[in-house]
C-alpha cells in the first residue's frame, strides 16, 4: 500500500501555493537562519522538531488525524489553488486506508532556529 507520500503527493504543491494566496512564505523554515541575521542576531543554532509516528506508536493516530484535519481544513483553499475538492478527499480517504496498515508511519519536522542578540 502506497505510504503517504504517495497518498498525499498530489496535495503538496497547490497546498504550498495557498501560503503564498495568503501572504505567507512555505518555506520560511529554510530561511529563519538568514531572517534573523537579517534581523540583527547570530544564528546559534537550528533543527527540526519532530512530528510522527508509527503504527505501534500510542500517538499515531493523532499524528495522522493532525495532517488529516490540517489537510481538511485547507481543502477550499486548496481547491482555489487548483486541485479537484474530489482529488483531496479522495486523498484523505486513502490516508485513513493506508494508517490501517500494519506498517504505517508517518512524519514531519517543524523548523526551529534560535539566535543570540549581542549586547
Amino acid at each position: 500500500m502506497a505510504g503517504p507520500a504517495g497518498v498525499l503527493f498530489c496535495l503538496e504543491p497547490p497546498y504550498q501555493r495557498t501560503y503564498g494566496r495568503h501572504g505567507n512564505d512555505p518555506v520560511v523554515g529554510r530561511r529563519l537562519v538568514q531572517l534573523l541575521h537579517q534581523a540583527g542576531l547570530h544564528p546559534h543554532r537550528n533543527t527540526l522538531v519532530f512530528f510522527g509516528g508509527c503504527v505501534g506508536d500510542p500517538d499515531f493516530e493523532d499524528a495522522v488525524r493532525n495532517i488529516a484535519s490540517i489537510v481538511d481544513e485547507a481543502i477550499d483553499d486548496i481547491a482555489a489553488a487548483g486541485l479537484a475538492r474530489d482529488a483531496v478527499t479522495a486523498a484523505l480517504d486513502a490516508l485513513s486506508d493506508w494508517s490501517k496498515a500494519p506498517d504505517s508511519t508517518v512524519w514531519f519536522g517543524v523548523s526551529w532556529t534560535e539566535g543570540i542578540r549581542q549586547v
